[in-house]
């Protein structure tokens, strides 16, 4: 089983239905502490531990050229299911026309992106009741207002910092990009090629 660090962020947030008296108030979230970001080389070593026969540059080799394929397929149009992953799809962004017969692709779509939606079928390890399971929670106190860190003297339960070099050795990397309501991981945006979650 895993671990996540989660870190107490308190928000000022306003309460009160639109028309009424609305206050507002102090309220604490939880975020993600990030370990860092893998990449491709991290990845092939940890499929190595995990006993495969095959030497780190097949591995890399493998998923590179897997990468290439699945650009190309998502640029013909296509959606690729990564089968108990998720699904990867091409998206656009276009503007508005009065008339339809003045809509032109080349001229109104503005951008084209890709997306990714969280495999949710029953036995799929990533929808959110198994990536709950897999895990376990640790809590730690650090205030985005006041900077204030309970933990600071334990190196490995961090807050907020420059990054880390060894995403396996505890430390946390940097910011989690929070919006306000301080869920991490829960719904998606399509913004920046985003992340949507939900069934297949």
């Amino acid at each position: 089983m895993g671990t996540i660090q989660i870190k107490k962020v308190e928000r000022t947030v306003t309460t009160g239905k639109t028309g009424e008296t609305r206050q507002k108030v102090q309220k604490t979230y939880g975020k993600i502490i990030y370990r860092g970001t893998l990449n491709l080389a991290d990845m092939a070593e940890h499929i190595m531990k995990h006993g495969t026969v095959y030497t780190e540059d097949v591995v890399i080799g493998v998923i590179t050229k897997m990468k290439n394929c699945i650009q190309e397929m998502l640029a013909d149009g296509y959606k690729v299911k990564l089968d108990g992953i998720g699904t990867l799809y091409p998206k656009v962004t276009s503007k508005g026309v009065a008339d339809a017969k003045d809509f032109s692709a080349q001229d109104d779509i503005t951008r084209v992106g890709i997306s990714f939606l969280a495999d949710q079928s029953k036995k799929s390890l990533y929808k959110a009741s198994a990536t709950r399971n897999a895990t376990s929670l640790s809590t730690q106190l650090y205030s985005e207002l006041t900077g204030e860190d309970g933990l600071t003297n334990n190196p490995s339960t961090t807050g907020e910092g420059s990054g880390t070099t060894n995403p396996s050795n505890g430390t946390n990397g940097g910011n989690t990009g929070g919006s306000t309501g301080g869920n991490d991981g829960g719904g998606g945006n399509d913004t920046g090629g985003g992340f949507e979650s939900g069934g297949d």
